[in-house]
């Protein structure tokens, strides 16, 4: 009786332990699937954003270095566990240091290359020049109006350079209406071609330092032909 007892805990033991073994086994599998995973994902999530800007036209100025030797050490890898899964647990090759790390190195090389390429795009659409004409037309009464919304424009523009949009695609249709928007606008103002002059008067009028002098026919003319005259009162110091 006792040695059926020790007989059948000796059985219990082995499969214990022949379980625990497993169990090892299965979460090294495990180990390296999660890291095959999350580096598989990686390349591809970056893959697909460089192809997507390509085609709408935005240059990435990367490459990734090495890329025919992780490729060829990719190979390795998968000749090796094919030909024997075991190997998975003494692989040709360090797994995580010598290969997915860096495989995770290079795309978050490549993201940030991309989010730079994307917001330098950004910044050449929302080239409108310089505020200086801007804020002295915002000035007028008459042009305030015009002026917000362009503002408006210019800010919403800019918005769109802060990061990566999940859909670029979607961003630049929306981009485009913001720049034919900003023109409409932008052409409505300067439909006369404002002359300097003006925009000089304008800008001193704005910060109280206009002198007559500076109220010569051609600012007159101008402003009398869009009824602005009224917008500008003459103060003693």
């Amino acid at each position: 009786m006792l040695l059926d007892r020790a007989a059948t805990l000796a059985t219990k033991i082995n499969t214990y332990q022949k379980l625990k073994n497993s169990a090892a086994e299965a979460e090294q599998f495990g180990t390296r699937a999660r890291q095959f995973a999350d580096a598989s994902l990686l390349m591809a999530r970056l893959r697909k954003t460089l192809s997507t800007l390509a085609e709408i036209g935005v240059q990435v100025a990367f490459q990734p270095s090495d890329a025919l030797g992780y490729a060829e050490k990719a190979r390795t890898l998968r000749e090796a566990i094919n030909a024997d899964p075991e190997n998975i647990h003494d692989p040709p090759i360090n797994i995580k240091h010598d290969f997915t790390d860096r495989l995770n190195g290079i795309a978050s090389a490549g993201q940030k290359a991309a989010n730079a390429a994307w917001k330098t795009y950004v910044e050449q659409r929302a080239a409108f020049g310089a505020d200086d004409v801007l804020s002295a037309l915002g000035q007028v009464p008459q042009f305030r109006a015009s002026v917000a919304r362009i503002r408006q424009i210019r800010s919403d523009v800019a918005t769109f350079g802060a990061s990566l949009p999940a859909d670029p695609k979607a961003a630049i249709a929306s981009l485009d209406t913001l720049v034919s928007q900003h023109n409409a606008e932008w052409s409505t103002l300067a439909a006369s071609d404002i002359p300097s002059s003006v925009i000089a008067f304008i800008r001193a009028a704005a910060n109280n330092d206009a002198l007559l002098t500076a109220y010569t026919s051609e600012v007159q003319t101008w402003l009398e032909s869009r009824n602005l005259l009224g917008a500008f009162r003459v103060k003693l110091r």
